[in-house]
């Protein structure tokens, strides 16, 4: 993927200060081939492991870093996630206009306030996607897959899926599978995939345990939206 010294600068400067920055933190970024006024919106994946000590903490206070965020200018989207098959696993899930947006919401107060509490008591992984307008991946590439979906029926809905979380984490392919469900909307879940590449996505859903899953939720999902982007 060309690179140019633009982007490169943009994707340093927010690897230094989306979700704070210490040193246990891990940046991970994908650029886009477009400049920022080309992208379709910016992605934020950032991973949090925490303790089963901390854990009520840290909920307390990426729920106030969410509440003070969705008033943020540019921003699309902004939630904190819990994993329903790895205790411990909570993320934060962004969505922004641009980079000028992000890097607002990384100088506001909350913040510069909240974020450094949150890393004293948990070790913060950061995923950054820059999504063009036009997405081309290529099929021999890994990707990642983030698909929000609403449920009135989540806790069931939870329960049909966890076989198929365990069998789809076996699969060759299968770099992670993973339902994250909101802590602040009693509806929402978020199912993350991460394949090797495209044959091993495609092989997947043929798959017994996939195909069983599917039967299962058919009539649970009331509406979901999805993005492909490269990993």
């Amino acid at each position: 993927m060309k690179k140019t010294l633009w982007m490169m600068a943009a994707v340093v400067a927010v690897a230094l200060t989306a979700c704070g920055g210490n040193k246990t933190q891990q940046t991970e970024n994908v650029e886009a081939e477009a400049p920022a006024q080309e992208l379709a919106f910016i992605r934020m994946n950032c991973d949090l492991t925490v303790s089963e000590a901390n854990h009520d903490k840290v909920v307390e206070l990426a729920k106030q870093l969410v509440a003070a965020s969705l008033k943020d200018e540019g921003v699309i989207a902004y939630d904190i996630m819990e994993s329903t098959s790895r205790p411990g696993k909570l993320l934060i899930f962004e969505t922004w206009k641009d980079q000028a947006s992000l890097d607002k919401h990384a100088a506001s107060s909350h913040f510069t306030t909240l974020v450094p509490q949150i890393q004293q008591l948990g070790q913060l992984d950061i995923k950054q996607i820059n999504q063009p307008k036009e997405v081309n991946l290529d099929p021999a590439k890994p990707f990642r897959l983030n698909i929000l979906k609403t449920t009135a029926q989540r806790d069931a809905y939870i329960e049909a899926v966890q076989w198929g979380i365990e069998e789809s984490n076996k699969e060759e392919g299968c770099v992670i599978y993973d339902y994250y469900k909101s802590l602040t909307k009693d509806d929402t879940l978020l199912l993350l995939e991460i394949w090797k590449d495209q044959a091993a996505s495609t092989a997947h859903r043929d798959t017994p345990h996939f195909i069983q899953t599917q039967e299962k939720i058919k009539d649970m999902t009331a509406s979901q939206t999805a993005d492909r982007m490269a990993e």
